[in-house]
């Protein structure tokens, strides 16, 4: 298992898809269970994508070049790129997964 050290001053970035889940997310959340429980689980899922950004290797290896990190109901699909850390998908822990990469 390869060792991974934190990457200085790296960032995230999000996919559109990335992106466009975490607006459905958000629309989800928020008329389930109200804007304060919206606002506490966005804000505990940005924190996890800054935890990745000092821990790039806490994921699990989702073949080659993707990792999978679960946050409270949601995985987390992100790539170690040279500066930064893209968050490519987001999934529903009951939703099916995607292939692993090769």
């Amino acid at each position: 298992m390869p060792a991974f050290a934190p990457l200085p001053s790296v960032r995230y970035e999000l996919s559109r898809q990335a992106s466009a889940k975490i607006d459905e997310i958000i629309r989800y959340t928020d008329a389930h269970f109200g804007p304060s429980q919206t606002e506490e689980y966005l804000s505990g899922l940005t924190n996890s994508f800054d935890l990745l950004c000092d821990n790039p290797g806490m994921g699990r290896s989702w073949g080659r070049k993707t990792r999978c990190y679960i946050y409270r109901s949601h995985y987390v699909f992100y790539r170690l790129l040279d500066r930064h850390i893209l968050i490519t998908d987001l999934r529903h822990t009951p939703q099916a997964l995607p292939r692993r990469d090769r």
